[in-house]
């Protein structure tokens, strides 16, 4: 065999990535992507010799359209039933109970899968220097051409790297060509138990959800060939350095690597195009030499750019592109060519005098309020509109960051895409634990910095998720970062569970068994170490229930109530429902007893809101002794009935969606549960003059005991306390508070609406249970609370009957649902749920981005709402809106 030449860290960037996992490029790439078949090697007697063959016939095969697991593509097939529905998942072979990282040997998954391509090159290709590129296999793979193997399992390794192939002597431009690629899954390690989450460079799912019985092998991301001429251009870079307070200039610096293909000399110029900017530089090349080129700009001007476009994170301003175009020409005649899209900011990270990690934006202090981002679905099939529909949900809340979370992917060209165009920072953690194999680590790594370091949404790295790398890896990490992307800041550890060591994890903590439990709307106001102070990397609120439109989806209907039943627990977490014990017993109590599944996902809407709101309130309210947070976590990548998200695996949203939204507004009137005061919260880089803030508190009866009102200026990025809230002593135990804030003309520009109790939330005895789930032991929190708060009155509110009147339109390629809802009645509308549904099939349609819901109307009130959609998740139908909520008719 001849000697085979291997780059597994090529960085394409004339590939134009597309969410679809589709490549469209210029004429010289050759998509490969459609019309593949797949089969088990333990179905095929044939060898890789042969099945790359035109001679071979694959015969009862499975078609498959790349990216694809395997399972994914049997799923698609029909050989399973719906993994994601009830309990189907259980029945495929290879199902493996709770957290497990090797595979059994009786698994169908456990012998390779072969996926097979036939395809014609180009005539044109000839004489070209041809690459085939494997963008994403998982996890190792022996790969053939045309009879003839071109790389073999131990070179192809690594869910996380790009390979790619010089093939001109395997090829036959203008015929048949056949490429066969052999994939063994991960999970061929000792069937033992492991004291970690990770041992392979592959995803794993901790405790989110069931592994897929394939471990996700297959070939996840797209497969092509390109074509160069005799220099190669990859790993362009531009890295930009801002003037700071003033913003009046910027200073780029354009690095890329050009290899010289041949046996011959080149004397060649690399060209560079920044809209109206030109400029090039002359180079020279030896036989097959590798040189990193730079272009500075004491070398070059033009790189120093006046009153330069910023890319902000929202709300804080635009989200500033620029492209690069990159032409190594030879002789006149292009070699290689490509375009990189990239971003003018500055984005730095600081360690306080308490030992909390900060994070400054264009030189401006920037609260974080995000949430932990994992892989989007469970079998990787990866989409434009589940990608666009999750980060924008993130931009509609005012959410400015997420952490992408180590056990995940290393997140594709597309996220970070709309990361970019939504302007959501982003948080990469490297890995989630220390791996045997340290080399393939640092591999895997490498490649990812070369592939998403243009990309003005990456702020940060994290090493591993809640333990240390190893000396040798930590260096390592620190190694690349400072080779390939300086401007990014990095700590080794997610974050400490014992909060004095912060000093050691990179200034931040992590969360607690409470907090991924249940918490309170006050416990981040009323607890310091756990609370709203510092940088936490995960906490937040516990588990949240999906609303009912999408619970009812997930399994039949007999298991949907009551939710202790084997099913339902399925769609919660690894550990079972039992997990989420001390929310549900909250629920039962502070809202009285749950009869039936629509009761209990409808008080869930509530629960969650008001913990949701309360959390990331006290976050703002304490700025900048609180520095953020990326509660844990934001989005499932199955269905999930009641687990940590804020966007369900159906893309819709329920109460803590909108609780965080309402409390993330960049402008905001607020309450904080512990002074009982009223603030306002100013996430804007401008002030605010002659804002009038009115509040006034009704009790059960709709009797208004407190009425205040105040004009306050505030500053930009700050904070102002208006006037504490004071209260008679007959007051109902359930009482209400609402807050509205007016800006010089009159128009309210937030309001606020909040169901409080005399009764406190009260800490008690707190404690851990052992449980056993899915054969496995687990630690579960246990809580007796002193007190809770009492919102047991709200059941006995009567039914109320609310008017809707909307009307829908067309906005260029969007439909705009704008309603009037208001509330004739004497009694309170509480948590007031709009729907947009399709006409035929009654339908919840999904997602939709409303501005507000969930929100609650006085007697005699209304307001405004716009919801925003796709018209194409219509199917052809017309839209309603529909209201219902807690005591709506």
């Amino acid at each position: 065999m001849q000697k085979i030449i291997l780059f597994p860290l090529l960085f394409i960037m004339t590939i134009l990535y597309s969410c679809n996992g589709e490549i469209s490029s210029d004429p010289e790439s050759l998509i490969l992507d459609q019309n593949w078949y797949l089969q088990s090697s333990e179905m095929i007697e044939a060898s890789g010799e042969d099945i790359s063959s035109t001679n071979f016939s694959p015969g009862e095969w499975y078609q498959v359209d790349l990216p694809s697991t395997v399972l994914a593509a049997l799923v698609e097939n029909g050989v399973y039933k719906d993994p994601y529905y009830g309990d189907n998942l259980k029945s495929i072979p290879g199902y493996r109970e709770g957290r497990w990282l090797a595979m059994k040997e009786d698994s169908p998954f456990y012998p390779s899968w072969w996926y097979r391509k036939e395809f014609t090159i180009p005539l044109n290709y000839k004489g070209k220097n041809m690459v085939l590129h494997l963008d994403g296999i998982n996890y190792k793979a022996n790969v053939w051409l045309n009879g003839q193997q071109i790389a073999d399992s131990v070179q192809v390794k690594g869910m996380f790297r790009r390979f790619e192939f010089d093939i001109n002597q395997f090829t036959n431009p203008g015929g048949r060509n056949v490429l066969a690629v052999e994939i063994i899954s991960p999970g061929h390690i000792p069937d033992i138990p492991y004291h970690t989450k990770q041992m392979e460079a592959t995803t794993g799912w901790d405790d989110h959800n069931p592994q897929p019985p394939d471990l996700n092998m297959g070939i996840w991301r797209s497969v092509y060939i390109t074509t160069t001429g005799a220099v190669d251009l990859k790993h362009p870079y531009v890295s930009t350095d801002l003037d700071l307070p003033s913003l009046a200039k910027a200073h780029l610096t354009i690095s890329t690597e050009l290899t010289n293909k041949t046996e011959q000399k080149v004397n060649g110029e690399l060209k560079c195009i920044i809209e109206n900017l030109t400029f090039s530089k002359k180079v020279n090349l030896n036989p097959f030499e590798t040189k990193v080129i730079k272009l500075t700009p004491v070398e070059f001007s033009q790189l120093n750019i006046v009153n330069p476009r910023i890319w902000w994170p929202h709300p804080h301003g635009k989200q500033e592109l620029y492209t690069l175009n990159l032409v190594f020409n030879v002789n006149g005649q292009v070699s290689d060519k490509q375009d990189v899209k990239f971003g003018i900011r500055e984005v730095s990270t600081y360690i306080n005098d308490e030992g909390w990690r900060g994070y400054k934006v264009n030189g401006k202090n920037i609260l974080i309020r995000g949430g932990a981002w994992m892989t989007s679905d469970m079998l990787l099939r990866f989409s434009k509109r589940r990608y666009e529909a999750l980060v924008r949900y993130a931009r509609e809340a005012n959410l400015n960051m997420l952490r992408s979370e180590g056990f995940s992917i290393r997140e594709t060209d597309e996220f970070y895409d709309i990361c970019d165009k939504y302007g959501i920072m982003v948080t990469q953690q490297i890995f989630g634990r220390n791996l045997p194999d340290e080399k393939l680590s640092v591999e895997n790594i490498k490649d990812m910095l070369f592939r998403i370091r243009n990309h003005p949404s990456l702020v940060h790295f994290l090493g591993h998720d809640e333990t240390f790398p190893t000396v040798t890896l930590d260096s390592a990490y620190r190694k690349l970062i400072a080779l390939h992307t300086p401007e990014r800041t990095y700590q080794p550890h997610s974050g400490a569970f014992d909060i004095n060591n912060r000093f050691k994890t990179g200034g931040t903590r992590t969360g607690t068994l409470e907090l991924w439990t249940y918490a309170p709307a006050a416990h981040y106001y009323t607890h310091k170490d756990d609370g709203a102070w510092g940088f936490a990397q995960s906490g937040g609120i516990g588990g949240v229930v999906a609303p009912y439109e999408s619970v009812k989806k997930i399994m039949p209907e007999k298991y949907l109530w009551p939710v202790y039943n084997e099913t339902f627990s399925f769609h919660t977490v690894l550990q079972g429902i039992r997990y989420f014990n001390v929310l549900i017993d909250a629920m039962n109590t502070r809202y009285g007893k749950i009869n039936g599944i629509e009761d209990f996902c409808l008080t869930g809407q509530v629960s969650n809101y008001e913990s949701a709101r309360g959390m990331y309130e006290a976050y703002g309210r304490n700025k900048y002794d609180a520095l953020g947070i990326t509660t844990w976590k934001y989005d499932a990548a199955w269905p999930a009935a009641l687990t940590w998200q804020y966007v369900d695996w159906y893309l819709n949203v329920g109460g803590a969606y909108y609780g965080a939204k309402k409390a993330c507004e960049p402008i905001h009137v607020q309450y904080a549960y512990d002074d009982k005061s009223v603030y306002i919260i100013n996430n804007y880089f401008r002030d605010f003059q002659s804002l009038k803030v009115r509040a006034k508190v009704l009790d059960l009866n709709m009797v208004e005991v407190f009425n205040e009102e105040k004009v306050i200026n505030i500053k930009e990025n700050g904070k102002v306390k208006a006037f504490a809230i004071t209260l008679p002593e007959s007051i109902s135990k359930t009482y209400f508070l609402s807050l509205k804030l007016e800006d010089q003309l009159g128009k309210i520009i937030s309001d606020n609406f909040y169901w409080l109790s005399t009764v406190p939330d009260r800490d008690g005895e707190k404690g851990e249970e052992a449980i056993n789930n899915q054969g496995q032991t687990w630690h579960i929190f246990t809580a007796k609370q002193k007190s809770y708060a009492d919102f047991t009155a709200l059941r006995d509110l009567p039914k109320v009957h609310v008017q809707t009147d909307y009307k829908i339109r067309d906005n260029k390629d969007e439909g705009i649902a704008t309603v009037n809802v208001s509330n004739p009645s004497k009694i309170i509308a509480f948590s007031i749920h709009l729907s947009l549904r399709n006409k035929t099939t009654n339908e919840e349609v999904m997602p939709v981005y409303w501005d507000d819901n969930y929100f609650s109307l006085l007697p005699g009130e209304s307001k405004e709402i716009i919801a925003r959609f796709n018209p194409e998740e219509l199917n052809g139908s017309q839209a309603i809106v529909k209201a219902d909520g807690w005591n709506i008719k």
